[in-house]
């Protein structure tokens, strides 16, 4: 079979050689095609992250298409329009979860011990220890409880923080043991957290979710953490919000221009720290190991796990 590989991100012969590798340990005979240098080469299977659109509809024998990433939202147009028939399978965590976790952590502590405070009494030369609210009071909020949501979710509770999440259904996922919340119960949600940790796909439901509106219900003082997708959120009135001193700041990985422009005020806020879209980065190795298992599934007629909803966007 032949496995097509565009991604611009990624060196093209790691992809080859981890692909060949776990290929070889399933006793699959895999060719592993560089989309970019051979783009008429027509493939079984697809594996890509932000694709050329020509490129993607022009593949006419595709048995399933693998998105190399944690968000389907930018290929799922595509995949509706020219490719109605042909599985979307996305990654299941592949690494991720712990990068995940990682970043949300380092996010939730700088704004429990206060640290963008320290850096303007810094600025200031100004030597004052500042009041820590109870840790069991400070409740962190996750609006999104996927794998990567669960993930974080694990991390905040080993540090002993109280948690609350919110998704579309307001069901709890597996494993998880604290308040639920639905999208219809949003504001409720949002008006306890101290620290709001974004984890959302963009679906129709969610773009623009967190207007002032809602960003409005959250406690003075909280904290806005969005490392899911970036239209999720309004920036500017987030931006608004943190300068009226309603939001006492926000760490921020995703934006819905990336890029984020050089003259886009959140690079200069003392209180946004910006990050480059690199919460959870793919990684090559665990993601090659999982398409190949997930391509060993299809091959004995199985349904893997990841194959999205083309209609809710996940």
């Amino acid at each position: 079979m032949r496995l097509a590989v565009w991604d611009e991100d990624q060196p093209f012969r790691r992809w080859r050689d981890a692909l060949a590798q776990h290929a070889a340990e399933l006793r699959l005979s895999v060719q592993v095609v560089d989309a970019a240098a051979e783009p008429d080469a027509q493939a079984d299977f697809a594996l890509v992250w932000k694709p050329p659109q020509e490129w993607l509809a022009g593949q006419q024998q595709l048995r399933a298409v693998f998105n190399l990433g944690a968000g389907v939202d930018a290929l799922l147009p595509l995949m509706r329009s020219h490719l109605p028939e042909v599985p979307l399978i996305r990654l299941q965590d592949a690494g991720m979860g712990r990068q995940m976790a990682d970043y949300v952590a380092e996010a939730v502590l700088h704004a429990y011990r206060r640290m963008d405070d320290y850096a303007a009494l810094q600025s200031r030369a100004t030597w004052e220890p500042l009041v820590l609210a109870p840790r069991g009071s400070f409740h962190v909020g996750l609006l999104g409880l996927g794998q990567l949501g669960m993930a974080a979710a694990r991390r905040l509770q080993a540090m002993e923080f109280p948690l609350r999440g919110c998704t579309r259904s307001g069901v709890a996922p597996a494993g998880c043991d604290f308040p639920v919340y639905s999208t219809d119960r949003l504001y409720e949600f949002l008006a306890a957290c101290r620290v709001l940790v974004v984890l959302l796909p963009l679906t129709e439901a969610t773009h623009g979710l967190l207007d002032y509106a809602a960003l409005g219900q959250l406690p003075r003082g909280a904290y806005v953490v969005n490392a899911g997708r970036g239209a999720v959120l309004r920036a500017g009135d987030l931006l608004d919000l943190v300068e009226q001193g309603h939001l006492g700041g926000a760490t921020l990985d995703v934006f819905d221009t990336e890029p984020l422009p050089p003259e886009d005020g959140l690079w200069r806020h003392p209180r946004v720290r910006v990050t480059p879209h690199v919460a959870a980065q793919t990684l090559v190795g665990p993601s090659a190991a999982q398409v190949m298992r997930k391509i060993a599934a299809l091959e004995r007629g199985e349904t893997p796990g990841g194959v999205v909803d083309p209609w809710l966007g996940y």
